[in-house]
């Protein structure tokens, strides 16, 4: 049973090629990486199980794969909003930021209030943190339809200018929304439209365009399937 940090740096590392390592610096990862897919990573998270000391130990490494881990140790259930908090902030790169908050917010207290709270917090970081939560919110219905609105309302007036480090996040809770809530499913098309963020962007063959009206389309199709 692997159990210390260096055991599990060592069995990691043993996994690492060169290609996930170029490919985590194209996608702008700023912890040390080593190259290690996440596949891999995951399949040892379960067999490691919840382990909330060695996951802080791993975290504190500033490795990408071993914050990757880490996220999926914590006991979430028994964080708090004080120590998912730093947790966040002290991340370095998006991809972490995700992975920390769609592993940890699955099962938090009061999630509601981690949205409210933090859309309205001055660090990027923080905010692209919420509104992973919101997604998870809108995938699990527990929106009203006033509340969803009302974050209609702020990715309309902000997703064209906001900070590169939450403008994906917004732009994909904005997708969510229409994928999920057929009543607000033109209005969301309209936003995206109107906005044009990403449309220009290319993407290879078989995935799916970010730009929303792309995106709300080919998941809703897929889904009528």
């Amino acid at each position: 049973m692997i159990e210390s940090v260096n055991e599990i740096l060592n069995e990691i590392s043993s996994l690492a090629n060169d290609k996930s390592k170029k490919v985590y610096i194209k996608q702008g990862i700023k912890e040390t990486i080593l190259g290690v897919n996440l596949g891999p990573l995951r399949k040892l998270a379960g067999t490691l199980g919840k382990n909330p000391q060695l996951a802080q130990e791993l975290w504190d490494t500033n490795i990408f794969e071993a914050r990757v881990l880490a996220s999926m140790l914590f006991d979430s259930s028994k964080l708090d909003q004080e120590t998912i908090w730093r947790l966040v902030d002290q991340a370095q790169s998006k991809n972490v930021i995700d992975e920390l908050t769609f592993e940890a917010f699955e099962t938090i207290d009061n999630p509601k209030s981690y949205v409210g709270k933090w859309l309205r917090d001055p660090n990027p970081k923080i905010q692209r943190a919420a509104w992973n939560m919101a997604i998870i919110l809108v995938k699990q219905k527990r929106f009203s339809e006033t509340e969803l609105n009302d974050l209609l309302d702020l990715i309309e007036s902000q997703l064209r200018t906001t900070d590169d480090m939450i403008q994906f996040s917004m732009n994909r809770c904005l997708c969510e929304i229409g994928i999920f809530n057929d009543q607000l499913t033109d209005r969301c098309l309209a936003i995206g439209e109107n906005l044009g963020v990403y449309r220009e962007m290319k993407v290879s063959k078989g995935c799916t365009s970010p730009y929303a009206p792309n995106w709300i389309h080919a998941v809703r199709d897929k889904k009528r399937k």
